[in-house]
């Protein structure tokens, strides 16, 4: 109990304690679009997604729990219909995006592939998500 409300205390103020939260709530969506595209995420998504934030932030404890945290609370308000859809989120990627092509270089599609299991149902729809993102960062980093 008392990790969870640390968390949520943290979440709360994520800005203000984490260098470059902006960054890292990027990453969080792109993560949170790929595992909400299953019907019913568990533990084991969150375990692979574990082990891509240690790749990712190997001297940073910190900023792998925020990164999980918020990968969680992206997927959990997309499960909950909470006013954001997937189609909602992979927007927000987009306008991101837009606003800074630099995010592109943080989509790193094996990290992706790890996280795309499934039923034949949602692995389709995370490959239409990937083909999403592989589609954007051609966009945005043409040169890549």
């Amino acid at each position: 109990m008392a990790f969870k409300v640390k968390f949520h205390f943290l979440s709360t103020f994520r800005e203000f304690l984490v260098y470059h939260h902006k960054s890292l709530e990027f990453r969080a969506k792109i993560f949170a679009s790929i595992i909400s595209a299953k019907f019913d995420p568990d533990e084991d998504d969150f375990y692979t997604l574990t082990d891509i934030a240690n790749e990712i932030y190997d001297n940073d404890q910190t900023r792998r729990d925020f990164l999980i945290q918020t990968t969680r609370e992206y997927v959990a308000r997309i499960k909950k219909n909470d006013h954001i859809t997937l189609d909602n989120l992979l927007l927000s990627i987009d306008k991101e995006l837009k606003d800074h092509r630099r995010y592109a270089k943080k989509i790193d599609f094996s990290h992706l592939r790890r996280l795309m299991s499934g039923c034949e149902e949602e692995i389709l729809v995370q490959q239409r998500v990937y083909e999403f993102l592989i589609n954007e960062v051609k966009i945005y980093l043409p040169n890549n």
